[in-house]
């Protein structure tokens, strides 16, 4: 939880592989954060994990089981032209998953 709090000057982060859960407010307020890509080994985003990620331009998702969403408030504030990318035959999955972003606000893509 938190470990990037609050970081204005982080630009993009790859998450590790290591990596299994997205703590709550773990990226809060990274005004300048414009990409993240979250890796297969991810099954859990906390609660207002990327609120307030006003910069983000995309989130490349690599799972191919969208990971559990604690909350609907993990996108609060991210712009509506973020552009969210699914692995390729995902696109349902992570558009209809609970408390992912409405695909009617934002553009989702397989890769």
């Amino acid at each position: 939880n938190q470990a990037f709090s609050g970081c204005y000057s982080l630009l993009s982060i790859t998450i590790p592989d290591s990596v299994t859960n997205i703590g709550s407010t773990t990226f809060y307020q990274c005004y300048s954060l414009t990409s993240i890509t979250i890796p297969d080994s991810v099954t859990s985003i906390g609660s207002q994990a990327f609120d307030s990620c006003f910069g983000l331009g995309y989130i490349k998702f690599e799972p191919t089981t969208p990971p559990t969403v604690t909350s609907s408030d993990a996108w609060t504030n991210v712009p509506t032209d973020c552009i969210i990318y699914v692995p390729s035959g995902t696109l349902t999955a992570y558009t209809t998953a609970t408390n992912y972003p409405s695909s009617s606000t934002y553009t989702y893509i397989e890769y």
